[in-house]
């Protein structure tokens, strides 16, 4: 794996996110994680799994720089793979846990809301949340009824419409994280959750997860157009393009 490192400990799989310094999603990110998660569902010696980042960055969402790049048969390709990870990730039957060692707006945001529970790092100066909206990106309806799971529908809205960033007491107050602790500890209190969790009948566990996920999962595994149509066709309306490129430029002065 090129962007993903993986471990087994002692039944607990820990994902971490290692592509560049900021974690960002592309496609060859996207595709690896539904494949290693693909197998470790079917891996009887796993029983949870982690996800984590690393330094002061869990996943700071989409590659835009390499995203405005691709021509329209490679963004297609693209956000089929976004919805196929956030299906593999929201039907993942065994327990889920995020280690949110520090930033996660947008696609960090929506890998974490795919978890049973989130641990974040405390410290301001970290955000979280889906600012989609102000950068000209369509909020699929699958990612409205995930974050709605967290922070309830009235939040959700509100949060999405304005691209609202949280600090992390922010994320805590609102229900979208559960815990916080200082940035050291993060993995180490998300692992000992992680092993309370397994106490549980893992059937009696992953049919009751199935049964409260079934609608979300149902929209991630329908028709691509119906959930990530409008996502993909407004990423090429001249606008929306004029956004992104503005932002890229903004990134790449950075």
């Amino acid at each position: 794996m090129n962007t993903l490192l993986y471990e087994n400990r002692d039944g607990i799989g820990l994902v971490t996110l290692n592509r560049g310094t900021a974690n960002a999603l592309n496609t060859e990110m996207l595709k690896e994680i539904t494949t290693l998660f693909l197998q470790l569902r079917g891996d009887q010696t796993v029983k949870g799994v982690i996800i984590t980042g690393k330094g002061n960055f869990f996943s700071a969402g989409l590659d835009v720089v390499e995203l405005v790049g691709y021509d329209e048969p490679e963004s297609k390709v693209f956000w089929t793979a976004f919805s196929h990870m956030m299906a593999t990730l929201a039907d993942f039957p065994k327990p889920l846990a995020t280690a949110i060692n520090g930033h996660s707006p947008a696609g960090g945001c929506i890998i974490a809301i795919t978890a049973d529970f989130r641990v974040m790092a405390e410290g301001d100066q970290f955000k979280i949340g889906l600012n989609e909206v102000p950068v000209g990106i369509v909020v699929p309806m699958p990612v409205y009824k995930l974050y709605s799971m967290w922070v309830g529908t009235r939040h959700a809205y509100q949060f999405l419409l304005q691209g609202k960033l949280l600090n992390p007491t922010e994320a805590y107050r609102a229900g979208l994280v559960d815990v916080l602790v200082p940035q050291d500890q993060v993995l180490a209190t998300t692992e000992n959750m992680m092993r309370e969790m397994l106490q549980l009948d893992p059937i009696t566990f992953s049919t009751t997860k199935a049964n409260l996920r079934a609608d979300i999962v149902h929209l991630l595994k329908g028709d691509f157009d119906a959930t990530f149509g409008d996502t993909f066709r407004h990423w090429w309306d001249p606008a929306a393009r004029e956004r992104l490129l503005a932002l890229v430029a903004r990134l790449k002065k950075k």
